[in-house]
């Protein structure tokens, strides 16, 4: 029986697990967010969610402002987790290869919807594989890059800086085939199904070479824990759409337009697909902008901040739309929240 495909069809990535990439770009290029096309309150909050589709196309600019279909092995001593600030140390902070191979593999569903991230075992050989079903075109080829550098930059932190894979398989065309060689330092198959570092199943019984040190404790607080957990999946059209209203706030107050163009549809499309589900695009938009306002609340940012960083005109308007939808004034359900939180 045929599955029908689903009526809001996207994937997000969290801003976060592009930090290494735009970080590598600015220093080895000087490459700033207006000169890519990235809003730049991308780079203040890295726990905000970004349609995989945006960043398909940044990948695809990323090559036409260097001028360098090979871009990415010029920046891969610098793509590691690590540049993921608490997050990063978190996913190498451990003892074993073992263990941060198992929790970036888990850890990374609350970092990007639409792919996988899984070990395939074959006799003594294990294959670090990663396929997103929402990267195409060039974009596919530098997303593929990306995380074969970066697992491979993994398995290097554990097992010494001289560590070379026994495979690499690259879903992409040839590109700077020399240079990522060296970089590897083994063979490359290009235009693959999915991306894979292939390596011994013995090699991750090994310890970190490096000396080991306990980490603190990643603390998070509720608020931290509530975003980092909260990953839409591309089949949940409700979570899709709240998240892809709350992300045009990047470009302005969320219209039709913008909504409608980021799921590649038409106002008239999306307006229609809405009313299957007895939404409006109103109503749902004040809906995502009055939690996103609670939200801030809870960070105790000030009223007037907060109705510019929803993209209201001025203050007066966000009070109006938000008591319609609380029947309180921001400042009263502020207070009351605040208060609430302090006992």
């Amino acid at each position: 029986m045929s599955v029908s495909p689903p009526l809001f069809n996207a994937a997000f990535t969290r801003a976060i697990f592009l930090q290494p990439l735009l970080k590598a770009l600015n220093r080895h290029y000087s490459l700033s967010p207006a000169q890519l096309d990235i809003p730049e309150v991308l780079y203040r909050e890295p726990m905000r969610l970004i349609p995989f589709s945006d960043i398909n196309r940044w990948l695809e600019n990323m090559e036409r402002q260097t001028g360098d279909p090979a871009f990415m092995v010029k920046l891969a001593e610098d793509l590691t987790f690590r540049e993921m600030d608490r997050l990063g140390e978190w996913f190498l902070s451990s003892p074993e290869l073992a263990l941060s191979f198992r929790r970036i593999n888990y850890g990374t569903s609350c970092l990007q919807a639409g792919a996988t991230f899984y070990g395939e075992q074959s006799g003594k050989f294990i294959k670090w594989c990663y396929d997103n079903h929402f990267s195409h075109g060039r974009g596919r080829l530098h997303d593929s890059l990306r995380m074969a550098i970066m697992f491979t930059n993994t398995l290097r932190d554990f097992l010494g800086h001289n560590y070379q894979p026994l495979n690499v398989e690259i879903s992409g065309p040839p590109c700077g085939e020399k240079a990522l060689r060296a970089f590897f330092g083994c063979d490359i198959r290009w235009n693959a199904p999915k991306t894979k570092v292939w390596l011994y199943v013995s090699v991750l019984e090994q310890s970190n070479q490096h000396l080991y040190q306990s980490q603190r404790p990643m603390m998070l607080s509720n608020l931290e824990l509530d975003e980092f957990l909260n990953m839409p999946q591309p089949h949940d059209a409700a979570k899709t759409v709240y998240e892809m209203i709350n992300y045009s706030r990047c470009f302005g107050f969320p219209s039709l337009d913008t909504v409608a163009g980021k799921f590649s549809l038409s106002p008239q499309q999306f307006q229609r697909r809405l009313r299957l589900y007895g939404w409006n695009f109103t109503s749902i938009t004040s809906y995502v902008l009055c939690n996103q306002a609670i939200q801030y609340m809870q960070a105790d940012i000030p009223i007037a901040e907060i109705a510019a960083k929803l993209g209201y005109s001025n203050v007066q308007s966000f009070s109006k739309a938000f008591q319609r939808q609380r029947r309180e004034t921001p400042t009263q359900y502020k207070e009351k929240l605040l208060e609430r939180m302090r006992h």
